[in-house]
This record gives structure tokens, sequence and C-alpha cells, in this order.
């Protein structure tokens, strides 16, 4: 997580100007950037306002290559995201500042702070297609990169920082997800292109329903399971942490109409949860540490995802496949 990439008028301009968009007008920095540098951008084009999102990224997206084909997919199935932009050179990554750069659309929407039933449904159908979509793809994606070892090397750099209550709650956490995904039948669970990062300030809704799904930059080969988990974690839990059973089983359902879950997937998913709570809570935890002893960085309250950590440890979530089809 890197300081923001600070753009001046001329930087843009010249980048702008290998692209046929028109005539810059404005532009801003977006204020949800954490990992890359956000811009929105409007131009001019034939007396039309246009308007564009310019992403500097500050590290490379898990994807790597295949990310521009990825995002092109998608679009050509019909989901709501924004594939980059091509300059006039036909090259979809531009150098602004001395770092790689993409120009996309800029989607309409806004995001929930509380999202009802009918938006955490619409979420978790939108994962169903884009799984799908991507299952039909001959794009290949890296492994999802917060694997057993990541796992393991990211808690070892807490040691000495934790009070003896959260070292506790990490370390059980830690070994109770190695041993996840160490087991045969985890290995078997379905897999295929994930998001990686559904969280709502990713997700945009107009007054007619999801209008648009955001930074894909977390994207990678891994559990289709564990989006419906990450999903989760941001969308179905209170302010305690505690999972919402009615909103998990709402967005279940939603999912299963689009792409049926097996049932060894439901089985597993609270441990998915957990897993995916552990990612998130270890990734905030180290560049929150990192803040202590080095140049300020942005980054994301860590203690979030700690309750939802201790939370799932203390409460399993399992739903009977027979009420993915109930009325």
């Amino acid at each position: 997580m890197q300081a923001l990439t600070q753009l001046a008028d001329t930087h843009l301009e010249d980048a702008l100007s290998r692209y046929d968009i028109g005539q810059l007008q404005r532009y801003w920095p977006a204020s949800n950037g954490i990992e890359n540098s956000n811009y929105f951008v409007t131009t001019d084009h034939n007396h039309r306002l246009r308007q564009f999102v310019l992403t500097i990224m500050e590290q490379p997206a898990n994807a790597g290559e295949a990310y521009v084909g990825m995002m092109d997919k998608l679009f050509e199935g019909g989901l709501p995201v924004a594939p980059p932009i091509r300059n006039l050179a036909d090259q979809a990554v531009e150098d602004v500042c001395g770092k790689p750069a993409m120009l996309q659309p800029r989607l309409g929407g806004h995001h929930v702070c509380n999202p009802t039933k009918k938006q955490i449904g619409a979420i978790a159908r939108f994962v169903a297609r884009m799984h799908l979509q991507m299952q039909m793809s001959d794009i290949n994606l890296p492994d999802y990169p917060r694997d057993r070892l990541w796992l393991a090397e990211r808690s070892q750099l807490t040691k000495g920082y934790l009070d003896h209550t959260r070292a506790t709650v990490l370390t059980d956490a830690v070994q109770q997800i190695d041993s996840l995904l160490s087991r045969n039948d985890v290995q078997r669970l379905p897999q295929g292109m994930i998001h990686g990062d559904l969280f709502r300030d990713n997700v945009l809704f107009n007054e007619h329903g999801l209008s648009g799904v955001l930074d894909f930059h977390h994207a990678a080969h891994g559990y289709w399971i564990y989006d419906l988990a990450v999903v989760a974690n941001d969308w179905c839990t209170d302010a305690s942490g505690l999972l919402d059973a009615e909103r998990a089983t709402a967005m279940l359902k939603a999912y299963h109409e689009i792409r049926p879950l097996e049932d060894a997937e439901l089985w597993f998913f609270s441990s998915f949860c957990l897993y995916a709570g552990l990612t998130f809570w270890l990734s905030r935890l180290t560049v929150a540490l990192q803040q202590q002893h080095a140049q300020p960085l942005r980054f994301k309250n860590p203690e979030e995802f700690q309750r939802i950590v201790a939370q799932h440890q203390r409460h399993g979530f399992y739903l009977d496949p027979r009420a993915l089809t109930s009325l």
C-alpha cells in the first residue's frame, strides 16, 4: 500500500493526448483508493462531456498480463464492469509519472453502507455470472497468492506486536486455515477466476439495481466459495463481526440460482468465511505495523476483521442444501 501519486496537469494532459477521448476539463483524486492511485477525469469530446477513471498502479495486479484479457472477457459477457480503454497505439496500459496506468470508463451509481437483502442478492448473482463467464475462457490466471505460505509468513511478521488475547486468536485461526487448505476434499472444491475483493466500496448501485463492480486487481485463480465468503464478511455481518444468518442465506440462495452450489461448498462455507476474514485481518494488520516503523501508508483499520475472525471462531454457520430451493 503506497502513497498517492500526485498528478500535475502536464502529466495528465500528456497521457490523455495518446487517447482519442477529447480535451481534459478537470480531474480529482478518488477518495477510496488504497493500493493504487485513482483519479476521476472529465474530458470534452466533440462538445460532449465524458467521464473516466485513471488508475495508476502502485503495485501490479494479481492477474499480471492476463488482467486486460480478463476484463475484456467479463465485459463481453454483459457484466457491468469497466474494461481498459486502448490508446491510439491500441495499448491498454499507459505510462503516467513513470508508472503503469489504465484508463477506464467511469461507471455510474453509488456505494451502499447498509445493503438490503435485494442488493445482497444482486451481488451474489453477479459473482455467479462472473464465475461462469470466466470458466468459459481460456485465460489463465495465477493462483490466489494468499495461500498457506502467505498466511504463515504474514502471521510471523506480527510476532511480538500483539497482546496475548489477539495473538492467541490469530495463531488459532492460522492453524485452522492451514489444516483446512491441506485437506484433499477442500482442494477438490470448484475453482476458477475469483474477484477476491468484493467489498461494498467496490460495488455500485443505481435506482435500477447493481450498476458496476470495480477493482479487479486482486483477481486470481482460487476457490469460488472464497468470493462468497468475502461478500459474507462485508455485506452480511453486524457491527460486532457476527454473521447474520438471514442475510448469508439470501446471498447463498441468490448465487445458487445461477451456479448451483455443491454440498461440500456449503459444508465448508463457514470455514472459508474464517479464511477470508483472516487474510484481510493479516493484510491490514501487517500494513498497520509497518506504519509504526516507516513512512505513512494508507490502510484500513484491522480491528474490524479481528472481530470478524473471533466471531467465526465462536459461531459456525451451516446451511442445509435443501434450504437453497425452499421458498
